[in-house]
């Protein structure tokens, strides 16, 4: 199982490393982040309506919808994301220092173990600076091949999955043809992603007690990071 992969790309945020953070609300240093955002444009928002109305749709509509939000509150689109990337990506990189963000359990141990078998790979929606900190902070650079996040340009969030845009540059980097790779993802996105690129996927469904429905069918399925030795 699994003996004609070459290359193993992983997502980074929930699937390597646990973004979420401690605090009471998941991804808090990210609301902070906005917030400070918002505060520069004197704005105030509940975390509810930064959902609502941004996070949310953001999802689905990439661009457009920061273009909508920035036009009810009468800001320049561009300017406003490039201060909104700013502050996300410092909130990250100092989570991450601070050990608020930690690695999932295992997936050390388990990178180690895979990089002996295959080629790494990352592609992350995360932004470039924050998974090049990451991958630097944790020490996990030696193990990885090559490694892309999103690029902060607003228009660059059109290459966000599902687009297959940054896993088809993994591909033709590494010479890889796409039987010989696989993508690791939390989420369907991902996996719609693989299936775009024409690669093998594994979803990491890690959501307990809820009722395993996903509309793009992955090749494999794992509860967490360490069941995929099972699987490759």
């Amino acid at each position: 199982m699994g003996s004609n992969y070459k290359v193993v790309i992983f997502d980074m945020d929930e699937t390597i490393l646990d973004s979420r953070g401690e605090g009471e609300i998941a991804h808090e240093w990210a609301y902070e982040a906005f917030k400070k955002t918002l505060k520069h444009y004197e704005i105030t928002l509940t975390i509810e309506e930064i959902d609502n109305l941004f996070l949310a749709p953001l999802y689905f509509e990439g661009e457009e919808r920061v273009i909508k939000f920035c036009n009810r509150f009468g800001l320049d689109s561009e300017e406003f994301w490039a201060r909104r990337e700013k502050d996300v990506i410092e909130a990250k990189i100092e989570a991450m220092r601070i050990g608020e963000i930690k690695l999932c359990k295992g997936a050390e141990e388990l990178i180690i173990y895979l990089s002996n078998k295959f080629y790494l790979a990352m592609v992350s929606d995360s932004q470039q600076a924050c998974v090049d900190y990451a991958l630097e902070h944790f020490n996990l650079k030696p193990y990885f091949k090559i490694w892309y996040g999103r690029r902060s340009e607003l228009k660059n969030l059109v290459n966000r999955k599902p687009n297959p845009f940054y896993i088809n540059k993994v591909l033709s980097e590494l010479n890889m043809r796409r039987e010989e790779a696989i993508l690791v993802d939390d989420r369907h996105v991902g996996v719609l992603a693989a299936k775009r690129a024409g690669i093998d996927s594994v979803l990491i469904w890690n959501d307990e007690g809820k009722e395993t429905r996903y509309e793009y069918e992955p090749t494999f399925l794992v509860k967490n990071i360490g069941e995929l030795k099972g699987v490759l």
